[in-house]
């Protein structure tokens, strides 16, 4: 068995899958992992696959032509996905659908694991993004610049980001992914970026507006005034609202 090892991103995955499908060992003979694992299997060959850009386009040409768009949405929703199993379970989907005549059909085909497994992890970074929408709190600074703070289980932000620039167009915004270091950036009626954010500065991001410090009172008080306390269900609060979502909302804080 030769195992190729890809970089937990898109690129990674897809650059994974073009060495994979290059290497002419049989589809039977290798399998893809995520670079993250820390034990090695005896008689197993192991082969690095560093990200390369032009590769990954060429893979993700091909499923968008063979496959369709409602496939490659949920390959790229699986592979945001925060699972080891994805990397393999994308490739065996991806040589799947390029053997049938019609390829789109191969998100039906639930009972082959890996296709099953694919659907999964798609839901639940679909899940997670959608939940978000509603959850992201945007704050504004002195710039005037919007800036939200989350901590998402799965790569979200990819996702959330086309939300965003679509209802907040002609904002200036950031929404920030502190577990991950990334952040996802938008200029109004421009568009938006994903980069790192190293050039940050943390003492900007704490210094907001007047205005925003008065409508952060004015909606906690609104909070505080429309609870019943009678009504008070924390277990039910909890089903509907995960406590790893309340760090950053303001009306938990």
């Amino acid at each position: 068995m030769t195992v190729f090892v890809c970089e937990d991103s898109l690129d990674g995955i897809l650059t994974g899958i073009y060495e994979a499908w290059d290497s002419r060992l049989g589809h039977g003979n290798v399998r893809l992992e995520l670079d993250q694992e820390d034990t090695l299997e005896l008689f197993c060959q192991y082969r690095p696959v560093k990200p390369d850009e032009e590769k990954a386009e060429k893979v993700l040409r091909t499923l968008r032509q063979r496959l369709g768009e409602e496939a490659v949405e949920h390959f790229c929703q699986a592979s945001a996905c925060q699972d080891p199993r994805k990397a393999d379970a994308l490739y065996r989907m991806v040589v799947l659908g390029l053997s049938l005549e019609r390829g789109s059909q191969v998100i039906d085909c639930l009972t082959y694991d890996p296709v099953a497994t694919v659907m999964e992890l798609s839901q639940k970074t679909w899940h997670e993004a959608h939940k978000l929408m509603g959850f992201v709190r945007f704050t504004q600074l002195l710039s005037g610049v919007l800036y939200a703070k989350v901590r998402p289980e799965h790569q979200v932000l990819p996702f959330l980001a086309p939300y965003f620039a679509d209802r907040l167009r002609h904002e200036n915004w950031m929404i920030h992914d502190v577990g991950r270091g990334l952040v996802a950036i938008h200029r109004g009626n421009v568009g938006w970026i994903l980069t790192e954010d190293k050039n940050l500065i943390e003492d900007q991001l704490l210094q907001v507006s007047e205005k925003e410090q008065k409508i952060q009172e004015l909606w906690k008080t609104f909070h505080k005034s429309i609870a019943v306390e009678a009504r008070i269900n924390p277990k039910l609060q909890r089903q509907l609202l995960a406590m790893r979502y309340r760090p950053y909302m303001l009306e938990f804080s």
